[in-house]
């Protein structure tokens, strides 16, 4: 389902997720909490595990794989034309379980440094490469999810978080600034001090010289 969050790290993953439980929420569609938990889990769980199980992938398949691959990233989301592989399995029920796998998995895959599975589409993939497809499924699975009721927690941490950033970044940028003003103001006005005592003194002499001694 179509979302607006942008996810490109797992960490984007686990603060989205961290919302979403601190949130009320319901499902929207027919796909329940359960299910989006699963089968989040499940593809981060084999892009670590299914390591060695590679398909016999011809140059034509290969090429065809990166291309669907650089168009899904520059998309940056799923369409109707190009669906997820495979989609959530039957609704088991148990949503704390499910919760807790994809915990797990997420841990898992901040851990793992190689090598990584063979996706059955795009074929080979880093670790950095995963990771941006596990963003743009969990944006599109938790558009499965309505938050409501305490939803104004996802705004609040958003704020502070820009907040924090801008922040950051006046502090950084402005204090080298402030420095180099001083430096160059001081500098100057004090020239300019120079400047008009010697206009001062140079007229004085014109002065007497053209009026000469009384």
């Amino acid at each position: 389902m179509k979302s607006n969050l942008k996810l490109k790290t797992i960490e984007d993953i686990e603060r989205e997720l961290s919302i979403i439980i601190a949130c009320e929420k319901k499902q929207k569609g027919d796909i329940s909490l359960t299910q989006v938990y699963d089968f989040l889990a499940e593809s981060i769980e084999l892009s670590i595990q299914r390591i060695g199980s590679t398909n016999k992938r011809n140059t034509i398949n290969k090429l065809l794989g990166k291309y669907k691959f650089a168009k899904l990233i520059s998309k940056g989301s799923y369409t109707k034309a190009n669906q997820i592989p495979g989609f959530p399995p039957k609704d088991l029920g148990d949503s704390d379980s499910a919760l807790l796998r994809l915990k797990t998995s997420l841990t898992a895959f901040k851990l793992h440094s190689g090598p990584f599975a063979e996706h059955s589409i795009f074929g080979e993939l880093d670790k950095k490469q995963w990771e941006r497809i596990h963003g743009i499924l969990s944006m599109f699975l938790f558009g499965y999810i309505q938050l409501y009721g305490d939803e104004k927690l996802r705004f609040a941490k958003e704020r502070e978080q820009k907040k924090e950033k801008a922040f950051t970044d006046k502090k950084h940028h402005h204090h080298p600034q402030k420095k180099k003003d001083d430096r160059d103001t001081k500098p100057s006005g004090h020239n300019n001090r120079k400047w008009k005592n010697k206009k001062k003194t140079h007229h004085k002499g014109n002065k007497n010289q053209g009026g000469g001694p009384k």
